[in-house]
Order: C-alpha cells, then sequence, then structure tokens
C-alpha cells in the first residue's frame, strides 16, 4: 500500500485483531512471531500518521515479544525498522547504530530485504560523511536488485545510486541515473523520488525546475498521512524560493515545515526548517539594513547543538553560518568570527553549502578589516565554482549553477570597486569565466535523444498549421513533455562526456589583444542599484557610476517595447510618437553610458548586463556607423582574436589571415518572401570572390547541423523563435521542421561567422550571474567566432538588405563588426536590431 498510509494502518490493524482472534487456534511461538512482525511494520505507519512517540510505542510492544521468544532474526528486523524511524526523524546516529546491527544478521531478511537494508545503509552512510560504507552498500544493492529482476526495487537501487551521485557532488551522473530509473514502468509510488530529485535540481542551480519538481511530488501525495514527506518537500520549495529571492513565499514554506514536523516529532527535521527561517529573516534584513534581532543568533546557536547531539555535522555547520551571519549583522564581528571558526569544515558534496558558508567568512573578513584574506577566499571559492562545471558538458547545467555564486560575486565587486579599474576587470573576469569552457566536442550520437527531437520537430510543425484550440493545448502539452524528457536526456548524456577545460588568459594579455584589434572595451555592471561600467579606453582602464539602476532598466524597457513597435511598419499616424519615444530614450541612454568614455578608437566591444541587454545599440547617436561587438567578457574576446591570429607579438596582422577561398553555407527556411533573393544575393556575392558556396533548398536541420561544424561562413535565413522560459529549445524555422539551440551541442560549432538573419534568436534568456542561454549565445559559446543575429523582429525586406551589404562588406574583406555598422547605417533604422556577438570575424 505504498503511499497509502492511513489504508495500511486499517490493514495492519485489522491483521492485529485477526492475530489475537486466533491465539487459541495459532501455536504460540508462530502467533507471536506474526504479531511481532506486524507491529515492526505499523511502526512505521504510525510514524507517518501520528509521530515518532506513537511509532516508538510499537516498537516498544514488538520489542517485548522479541525478548520473550529470543529470537535474533526478530531482533535484526526490529534493528532495522528503528533504524528506519531514527533516520526518518532525524537521528542519525541512533539510525547508523541500528543499520549496523541489522547488517551484520542479513540471513535474517530475504533478498529483497536484503537490497532494502543495504540501500538504506548506504543513504545514511553518505548523511553521516562515510563514503566508502555508502560505496559498499550501494553496490551490494545493486548487485542483488539486477539478480532479483524486480522493477521496484531496480528502481530503487537505480535512483538511489543517482542519490548517491549527488551526494558525491556528480550531479550529471545523479540527474541521469534518477531519470533512468523514472523511465522504468515500476509499481512505485513517486513522490519521494521527485523529492530527491528536486534536491539534486536545486543544487545544480536549475531553481525553476526544482520547483516545478516539488510541486508536482506535493499533488501526488494523498490528502491524508504523509505529514513526513510534506514538511519535507515545503522544506524544499523553502529553499528553492530563497535562491529565486522570493523571500515571503520562502518563509511562509518554511514555517509551515517547521510546525509540521514539530507536530509529528522530527525534531532534526524542524531544526532544519527553523534553519531556512532564519535564513531567510537574515536576507530579509540585508536587504533592508536593518540589525536582526539578538535572538537570531541564539535560535542559530540551540540549532548546533541540536544537530550535534542528532550526528548531523552537516546540519551542524550550516547553523554555525547562520549564527555567524546574524551576529556580523548585529555588529558583533568577533562573535561571527568565533562562530565560524567552530565550523568541522566536512566535505559534504554541496558546493551550494560550501559556497554559503565562504560567502558569509569572506563577509565576515570584510568587517574584520581583513580585505586581502576576504580577496583570497573569493578567488578560491570562484576556483571553486569552476571546478564544479568540469563535471557537465551541458550549456544548461554549467549555466545555471552559477547561482550559487551571485552572492560571493557581489561581495568580490564591493571590494574591487575602491580598489580601482583593475581590480574591477579582474572581479568580473574572475565571476563571469567560472562557466565558460572550451566546448566539448565528439558527444557520441544518441539514438534516443535524436528521436525525442525528431518528435518534437514534428509536434512544432503540427503547432504552426493552426489547429483547433483543443488540438493546440494538446500539442502544447506534448511538446513541454518532450522538452523535459530531451533536457532530461541532455543532462544524462553529458556526465559520459565531460566540458572542456577552461581556457586560460590572463586580464593584461586580453587587454593587449585589444590594443591589436583597434577596439575600446566598455563593460557594464550592476553594484548596490547602480549601473557601472568599466572602461579600456585608448589602452586605459577606469570605472564610472553611469546612472540609477532602475532608470537604466525602465529606459532599456522601453528602447525594446518601441523597436518591436517601430519594426510592423503598420503604425500610421502613431509614426512619430513611436519613434519619438524610442529616439528620446537611446539619446538618455547614450548620453548616460557611452558619450563618458570620450573613446577615439576604430570600435567598441562591449559586454552587458540582464539590465541592458537585447538594446539596439547602432540607434544611439555615439554608435552610429561605429563597429560594435557584443561580449560576454573581456577574455572571450580576446580568445576570438588571438584565436584568428591577432595577438600582441603580431600587431602587423591587423586580424587579417590569409586563408584562401572560403566555404559558405547558405540556408533558407520556409515562408520568407524575399527569403530565395536574399539567399541568392549572398551567395552570389561570396562567389564572385572565388569562394566555395552551397545553397541549401529546401533546408534541413542535419544539413545546418553539419555545416556548422566545419569553418567558414553560414547564413540562415529563416524564421526564429526565442523561447524564454527554456531557452535551449529557441529555434530557427526550416523545410523539416525547426532546428533547436541544443542540438548544437553534441559536435559544437567550428563555423568562423555565422549570420542568422531571422527574428528574435540574438536574443537571450539571463540566468543569476549574467549568464545567458539562447540560440545565438548557444552558437557561440560552442565555439563560433562571431555571430550576427537580431534581439528584435526585422521585417523581412528589411533584414534581407541588411544582410545583403552585411556579407558585401564582408566579401571584401572588412571585418564583421565593422561590416555590420556599415550595413545598418544603409539600410532601415529597425536593422539597429542586428548585432555582432562574440567577436570578431576578419575574412
Amino acid at each position: 500500500m505504498a503511499g497509502r498510509p492511513m489504508a495500511a494502518a486499517h490493514s495492519l490493524a485489522a491483521a492485529l485483531d485477526e492475530i489475537d482472534r486466533l491465539s487459541g487456534q495459532a501455536p504460540t511461538r508462530q502467533r507471536l512471531e506474526l504479531r511481532c512482525k506486524t507491529l515492526i511494520t505499523l511502526a512505521l505507519t504510525e510514524l507517518m500518521l501520528s509521530g515518532v512517540e506513537a511509532a516508538t510505542t510499537r516498537l516498544a510492544q514488538a520489542e517485548v515479544i522479541v525478548d520473550e521468544l529470543s529470537d535474533s532474526a526478530l531482533r535484526a528486523r526490529l534493528n532495522y525498522q528503528r533504524a528506519n524511524i531514527h533516520g526518518r526523524v532525524g537521528d542519525l546516529a541512533s539510525a547508523w547504530d541500528g543499520l549496523e546491527a541489522a547488517a551484520g544478521q542479513l540471513d535474517a531478511f530475504t533478498p529483497h530485504e536484503q537490497c532494502s537494508v543495504h540501500l538504506s545503509r548506504g543513504m545514511l552512510a553518505f548523511e553521516l560523511f562515510r563514503p566508502q560504507a555508502a560505496l559498499e552498500s550501494f553496490a551490494e544493492a545493486a548487485r542483488l536488485a539486477h539478480a532479483l529482476g524486480g522493477l521496484e526495487q531496480e528502481f530503487m537501487a537505480r535512483h538511489n545510486e543517482g542519490y548517491a551521485a549527488y551526494l558525491l557532488g556528480d550531479l550529471p551522473r545523479s540527474l541521469a541515473g534518477m531519470a533512468d530509473a523514472d523511465r522504468l514502468e515500476a509499481d512505485v509510488f513517486r513522490a519521494p523520488s521527485r523529492l530527491d530529485r528536486g534536491r539534486v535540481l536545486l543544487e545544480a542551480g536549475l531553481v525553476r525546475e526544482a520547483i516545478e519538481t516539488l510541486e508536482v511530488g506535493t499533488a501526488e501525495l494523498s490528502a491524508e498521512g504523509h505529514d513526513q514527506a510534506r514538511a519535507e518537500f515545503d522544506l524544499e520549495l523553502a529553499r528553492a524560493h530563497r535562491l529565486l529571492g522570493h523571500l515571503d513565499r520562502s518563509a511562509e514554506a518554511a514555517a509551515m515545515s517547521r510546525a509540521a514536523f514539530e507536530r509529528i516529532g522530527a525534531t532534526a527535521w524542524a531544526a532544519k526548517a527553523t534553519l531556512v527561517g532564519l535564513m531567510v529573516d537574515l536576507a530579509k534584513q540585508r536587504g533592508s539594513g536593518r540589525r536582526p534581532p539578538l535572538e537570531a543568533a541564539g535560535r542559530a546557536d540551540a540549532l548546533v547543538e541540536t544537530a550535534t547531539e542528532n550526528g548531523d555535522a552537516e546540519l551542524a555547520d550550516a547553523a554555525r553560518v547562520v549564527s555567524g551571519e546574524a551576529l556580523l549583522l548585529g555588529g558583533d564581528v568577533d562573535g561571527a568570527r568565533t562562530r565560524l571558526l567552530g565550523l568541522e569544515r566536512v566535505s559534504t558534496g554541496s558546493l551550494s553549502d560550501e559556497l554559503d558558508a565562504a560567502a558569509v567568512t569572506a563577509a565576515v573578513l570584510v568587517a574584520a578589516g581583513e580585505s586581502a584574506a576576504a580577496r583570497r577566499l573569493l578567488s578560491r571559492a570562484a576556483r571553486r565554482l569552476a571546478a564544479g562545471q568540469e563535471g557537465s558538458a551541458s550549456l544548461d547545467l554549467r549555466t545555471a549553477r552559477a547561482v550559487h555564486g551571485v552572492r560571493l560575486a557581489s561581495i568580490d565587486l564591493d571590494l574591487a570597486v575602491p580598489r580601482g579599474s583593475p581590480a574591477v576587470i579582474e572581479t568580473l573576469e574572475r565571476w563571469r569565466s567560472a562557466t565558460d569552457r572550451l566546448p566539448s566536442l565528439g558527444r557520441p550520437t544518441d539514438d534516443e535523444l535524436a528521436s525525442l527531437t525528431e518528435t518534437l520537430r514534428s509536434v512544432r510543425a503540427g503547432m504552426r498549421g493552426a489547429p483547433e484550440p483543443e488540438q493546440l493545448r494538446d500539442l502544447q502539452a506534448r511538446a513541454a513533455r518532450l522538452e523535459r524528457q530531451i533536457r532530461d536526456r541532455d543532462w544524462a548524456l553529458s556526465s559520459q562526456t565531460r566540458s572542456g577545460s577552461a581556457i586560460p588568459m590572463r586580464v593584461r594579455e586580453a587587454r593587449a589583444a585589444l590594443d591589436v584589434a583597434d577596439r575600446d572595451l566598455v563593460w557594464l555592471f550592476t553594484h548596490r542599484q547602480r549601473l557601472c561600467g568599466v572602461g579600456v579606453i585608448g589602452g586605459r582602464a577606469s570605472v564610472r557610476d553611469l546612472m540609477p539602476l532602475p532608470e537604466a532598466a525602465e529606459l532599456a524597457r522601453r528602447v525594446r517595447v518601441d523597436l518591436r513597435a517601430a519594426a510592423t511598419h503598420h503604425l500610421g499616424p502613431l509614426a512619430g510618437a513611436v519613434w519619438g519615444s524610442l529616439r528620446s530614450a537611446v539619446d538618455r541612454l547614450d548620453a548616460a553610458i557611452i558619450r563618458p568614455w570620450r573613446s577615439s578608437r576604430g570600435g567598441l566591444v562591449l559586454v552587458t548586463c540582464e539590465e541592458m541587454s537585447a538594446l539596439p545599440w547602432a540607434l544611439l547617436p555615439s554608435m552610429h556607423t561605429r563597429p560594435l561587438t557584443i561580449a560576454s567578457s573581456l577574455t572571450s574576446f580576446s580568445r576570438r582574436e588571438t584565436a584568428s591570429g591577432v595577438t600582441a607579438d603580431a600587431p602587423s596582422r591587423a586580424g587579417r589571415v590569409a586563408t584562401g577561398p572560403r566555404s559558405v553555407y547558405v540556408s533558407v527556411g520556409p515562408q520568407l518572401t524575399r527569403a530565395v533573393g536574399e539567399a541568392h544575393a549572398v551567395a552570389a556575392t561570396w562567389t564572385r570572390g572565388g569562394h566555395q558556396v552551397e545553397v541549401a533548398t529546401p533546408s534541413s536541420a542535419r544539413g545546418l547541423v553539419e555545416a556548422l561544424t566545419r569553418g567558414g561562413v553560414v547564413h540562415v535565413a529563416a524564421h526564429g523563435t526565442h523561447q524564454v522560459e527554456s531557452p535551449l529549445f529557441s529555434s530557427l524555422a526550416l523545410h523539416d521542421g525547426p532546428l533547436f539551440a541544443h542540438e548544437l551541442q553534441p559536435s559544437g560549432v567550428q563555423a568562423d561567422h555565422v549570420v542568422l538573419s531571422a527574428c528574435d534568436v540574438g536574443s537571450a534568456t539571463f540566468r543569476p550571474g549574467d549568464e545567458q542561454l539562447g540560440l545565438a549565445a548557444a552558437v557561440f559559446s560552442l565555439g563560433a567566432r562571431s555571430v550576427v543575429a537580431a534581439v528584435a523582429p526585422v521585417p523581412d525586406d528589411v533584414a534581407a538588405a541588411a544582410m545583403t551589404a552585411h556579407h558585401e562588406a564582408l566579401a571584401a574583406g572588412v571585418p564583421s563588426d565593422e561590416a555590420l555598422a556599415r550595413a545598418i547605417s544603409s539600410t532601415d533604422p529597425v536593422a539597429a536590431a542586428f548585432l555582432n556577438l562574440g567577436g570578431r570575424f576578419t575574412p
């Protein structure tokens, strides 16, 4: 009766009544054994329904019978169930004693039960930081599950292997194992597995996905019973909402969780919920500048004692961190240092906990006047975050995990700003580079992923065919399911193919590459509700406070809205008002963001933050006809320059490399009136220069993916879609259906220059840490030297004219940023939606 504790309790109670009724008919020993086993089973059900006291009462009744019979096999079963109950309420030390006693008498259990004993022992060993014991138990559990061939046992074995990988810090392997288990058609109660998966997704930084999983799991719980499980779901939801900054929701979920744990007597779990509630309170107080009440540290200290009594070193350390932060916010720096010195620093495999502790420790060091020590700690934390990305070749996982470094990066920036521009650049690079890695190429073709993607392509094509509303809803639901399955598979495959290593480049070398390229740099960043910038202008660096962040964000929002309206060509009498509003906003942004730098160089490299992303920079008066590249960082841009032969040691090359005839691939999507003419014009431009040109008609996803794996130029004229919520499913519409961004990951991108003459695909979804995901972002993250893409809709005729002019300049040897600037200035102003992204391509 998995998942139905109320029904199980009724059945077990009826069984006890029947045993007592037959007391005169059955042999006394047999009856007592049966009664003992029933009581042992009932104890766990009582825990779920009534709490630990009721469960303990049942175990005491069973122990009387065990003592009377002196039965070692029954005692082993009793020890195992007692261990389960102690573990569920957080008394880990007692739980371990019980499991060790049970494991010493495995002959008392059936093969199925032996598998369960090993699984339980393995999970508890991890929680107690005994990895070798855990690995031994899981290996044996996996062997038994395979030999038994039962789906239910196999589900548990695979799922728990996945959870074990999580506790060891291998998140891709963990998600892969859990996905494998979830595909089994086992008749099991899945809410606990949803809870585990939610925890792993949180650790991976996939917070919204974690919330979705946790909410699904909560809905699977029945109305009655499951108080323990429901409280655990609420606890994880509280943690998730705190990471997203939804502090009121987090506080509410933590309070519900704590109350439920206290009601069932799960003291250690209640302590965990209390701790999350305290963390939320401190986050609110950090934002308001108010000092926390003095009892906050005292409450955290009490939680340290509770955790220590229960043998939970991880909880004890977490509580010490919270106590230290409460004392720090209250002005007691010495007290805060004392708490942090008490950390046992046990390796938990949890990067998020490790970075939380580092953030508080760094803040205490700053308050104590030990800034140098704080900077060293922050540098180590950044390297730790970077190392945490090495376990995955998935863009999804790599960009998501940066959420755990946001607070550390903010502290680091606070220390850097007073020290001047070199420190600011180093700091921004340190945290931006944590997830900037070489693309991992050569991932093996996966038939399952290919099949899922083809099915999604077909479903998306069906959605374009104007289906009836009910049919459209069904297709949308199916597409959402397929996207979840594809992401699961992507995560699984990323555990088999590790990401590449980060490409080392010193900031000094990167600045030298700017000199060779004759480009200035402006890096926009937010600091204490201000939009700031650090510039390298004419080789000299400086930091500027540009404008209030809310004002900048509102101006940027207005520009995006007005640009979309201006691109419709159907404004009529409203055209003047729309363009007037747009010009006013870009003038104000220009005055605040670009003009203060007084640049004299040929072009500009701009690194944006989320608030200032997806803007038509060419519309700013100071940027009219000026070459512009939107880069993800200084070193990212400079690596692309050195890859094309531009180095500080070879300035005379001026970015041009003699490569001979280039390969040019042109792909044309359906339902674009002028696309064929655009394709032929682009092809003719390159053909005249003696280059090898292929025009793909009809276009196909496979053909385009293959073209992107080769060097040269790739031009795509197609409708495009940016998926805000699922950016790796942003797509280009081709004749055989959409090409999705995620499809580029296995083989990477080797093309030198990719032109996406499509609407919106230059837009990106920003994750914490200014990590970007979208189609164009994926193309340059996976290896392209430069990408031209639009951040807003552009009319077909304007796109065709602008992109044809762009290619004409390219074919004449003009660098891609300058070629795009010329093309935009010679066509309709809405062509400013096109941006040169990543780096420069010089033919």
